[in-house]
């Protein structure tokens, strides 16, 4: 007898009914059996390619907070791999559930899924039907969390590196970004691997990049001795730069309070170039014994 005909035998709700009662009795009592509906047994993967299980039926509970996804498998004999096959379905599946509600605008639905398979051959099932039953040491039906190494603890070594590049990804003030990048590097460093090194190199100064941070000296930058070089002289750079910006807006305000703003923008003009400390004494001493703005600008361009 094969499949077709058993689909046949299956298709009607009253036998899917008495399936469940049996064989998965955990839904019995809360399943509301008038709700029970084959769907469509065509699924789409992430390779646009159509797989086909042999039935799925949908049902509510009876309080309605939960959608049943049942799916049936008949086969004539026993595969080892079923159970991979039967996993795969459910989850397309689901999946195919969960993008139909975000395209309606619904909200997460809760969902139970079981899956069976009917056996009629001969022979006594003896391949696997739990997924980490097909793998050794192993559960491929879950997965671990890899978190970021916290910022206040200490690595212990290479074995923290994953976590500590994971960490990257949350830091974002200079100091922080400062340390990390010294400490990284003693822990490459303490690997002694001459090709790894310069590979984290490559892949710091991208992740550094990323936050927004790129000079030309880093860029030449091939070990990660030199990226933390290049990386601290930069953030020195940076920082004596927003120094120097502070000192101009605070002249320029200044100037713009006495003389007004037009006084203040030829300032703006005639500090082009960054000031040095001289220039900068210059123009906050003019600022003060100044009292006309002609006065002023001529103190500030050394005319006076």
């Amino acid at each position: 007898m094969d499949d077709a005909a058993f689909k046949k035998l299956f298709s009607h709700k009253r036998m899917i009914e008495l399936l469940i009662r049996r064989h998965v009795p955990q839904w019995d009592e809360k399943i509301d059996y008038s709700t029970l509906e084959r769907l469509p047994a065509e699924l789409i993967d992430d390779r646009l390619r159509r797989r086909y299980p042999d039935m799925l039926w949908r049902a509510c509970t009876i309080d309605g907070s939960i959608d049943m996804i049942l799916l049936l498998e008949f086969q004539g004999r026993p595969e080892r791999a079923m159970v991979l096959r039967t996993t795969a379905y459910s989850v397309l599946a689901v999946q195919e559930l969960m993008e139909h509600d975000r395209e309606l605008g619904r909200g997460e639905r809760q969902l139970a899924i079981e899956s069976l398979v009917l056996h009629h051959g001969d022979r006594r099932w003896n391949a696997p039907t739990r997924l980490r039953d097909l793998f050794q040491d192993s559960a491929p039906d879950t997965h671990r969390v890899v978190e970021p190494l916290p910022l206040d603890a200490a690595p212990s070594g290479p074995l923290d590196l994953p976590q500590m590049i994971l960490g990257l990804g949350g830091l974002g003030a200079e100091t922080e970004m400062i340390k990390h990048v010294r400490t990284l590097r003693r822990v490459v460093d303490s690997c002694v691997d001459e090709d790894f090194d310069p590979f984290m190199a490559r892949g710091l100064k991208a992740m550094l990049r990323s936050k927004g941070f790129d000079t030309d000296r880093l860029k030449e930058a091939m070990t990660m001795g030199a990226v933390e070089t290049e990386f601290g002289r930069g953030w020195d750079a940076v920082r004596q730069q927003g120094i120097e910006a502070g000192q101009l807006t605070l002249l320029r305000l200044q100037a713009a309070r006495k003389f007004g703003r037009e006084t203040a923008d030829e300032l703006t003009r005639l500090l082009t170039r960054t000031p040095d400390d001289e220039q900068v004494g210059r123009v906050a001493a003019a600022i003060v014994d100044c009292n006309a703005a002609d006065d002023f600008l001529a103190r500030v361009r050394g005319d006076g």
